[in-house]
């Protein structure tokens, strides 16, 4: 599937947003003098993590459409080579830097080697069910980003699956279903199981509804019709400020004030349907900010978001007291080794996957 630089261009745009989100920690006050600033940069950048799962879910479904319309079927074992060329070499070369780190320079860079285990086979997410929480090892923090992995690799295992075995009409029914059930899923496990109420965005079974979102948007845009039906909607400028109000400045607030009470039950949903909703609009009208999201530095850095996004979590924190942890150069760095990664690791693995596939 040709790449859409849209696409490219939100992630990228997101990615600056979780790196920014991240690096606040890192400057000396700023959280105590710009509490409300702080709040928001931080949900925006909790938000760029919801839009890269809504995405992720329309592309991979867009992937798995175009090859079963092309060749009547999926390959179920290329799709799973492609993830794992995909995902294996920047995680595994993270995780051998923690290691190489603890073993050498920063001894207590993580303390229990559980929590790599944990990381390596995807299950970060629920970890809390099975794991001391271990609230002083600093590993918690260095590994803490595989959550959102883990949840996409839990996901994964099940779609394509589910993806081969029905239409495209029963999968969106089967999805609707699935999405409507989510909230009831969260609360029910809020109240149920009080240690995972921290994490309770973060599971399969209470989070992966913004996945789902993104498959549904992939699926009804296959619709007869859908575009010529519904474009007329995205391009209504005053809407899609709404919808653009909503997310950033409603929603942050509503959290605010009402907490899980909102976010459990509307919130999440709501969060996950905006961004569905913004993410049509980037891709098929043009305006300034669709233009600013089609700029080629905007859409290299969404291209490199994923590596950018596994190795800022090394930089931006004040877990260690080094030169590299300082701001502004962590955010520098963090963006130089992301880069580094993603040209001398991700790309060369990834062309190596065109030959082998």
């Amino acid at each position: 599937m040709k790449r859409i630089q849209s696409l490219d261009g939100v992630r990228g745009t997101f990615i600056i947003m979780v790196i920014i989100a991240h690096a606040l920690e890192t400057i000396p006050g700023f959280e105590h003098h710009y509490q409300m600033a702080t709040y928001f940069i931080i949900n925006t950048g909790q938000l760029g993590v919801k839009m890269f799962f809504v995405m992720s879910g329309y592309l991979i479904t867009k992937l798995l459409l175009l090859e079963r319309e092309k060749t009547g079927k999926v390959d179920l074992k290329d799709f799973y080579k492609r993830r794992m060329f995909r995902i294996f070499p920047t995680f595994f070369l993270y995780i051998f830097t923690l290691l190489i780190l603890k073993w050498t320079l920063v001894p207590d860079i993580f303390t229990h080697y559980s929590l790599i285990l944990v990381a390596v086979f995807y299950l970060w997410n629920y970890k809390h069910f099975f794991l001391s929480p271990y609230p002083e090892d600093k590993g918690n923090w260095f590994l803490g980003h595989f959550w959102s992995l883990s949840m996409e690799e839990q996901f994964y295992l099940l779609w394509p699956v589910t993806f081969v075995r029905f239409k495209r009409t029963t999968l969106i029914k089967i999805v609707v279903v699935i999405v409507l059930i989510m909230p009831l899923l969260r609360v029910l496990t809020f109240l149920c199981f009080p240690a995972s109420k921290p994490y309770v965005g973060d599971m399969l079974h209470t989070g992966g509804d913004a996945i789902l979102i993104g498959c549904l948007a992939a699926l009804v845009e296959e619709a007869p019709g859908f575009r010529a039906r519904y474009l007329k909607y995205f391009q209504n400028n005053w809407s899609i400020a709404t919808v653009a109000i909503f997310l950033f400045v409603l929603s942050p607030l509503l959290t605010l004030r009402f907490k899980a009470a909102y976010n459990l039950t509307l919130g999440f949903s709501m969060n996950n349907l905006s961004i569905m909703i913004l993410l049509y609009w980037s891709m098929y009208v043009t305006s300034s900010v669709s233009r600013f999201f089609n700029t080629r530095i905007i859409a290299q850095l969404g291209v490199a978001s994923y590596s950018l996004y596994v190795w800022q979590q090394l930089f931006l924190t004040t877990k260690n007291d080094f030169w590299v942890n300082k701001f502004p150069q962590n955010i520098i760095i963090a963006v130089v080794v992301g880069l580094g990664s993603h040209y001398f690791i991700e790309k060369p693995v990834l062309k190596l996957k065109k030959k082998s596939i």
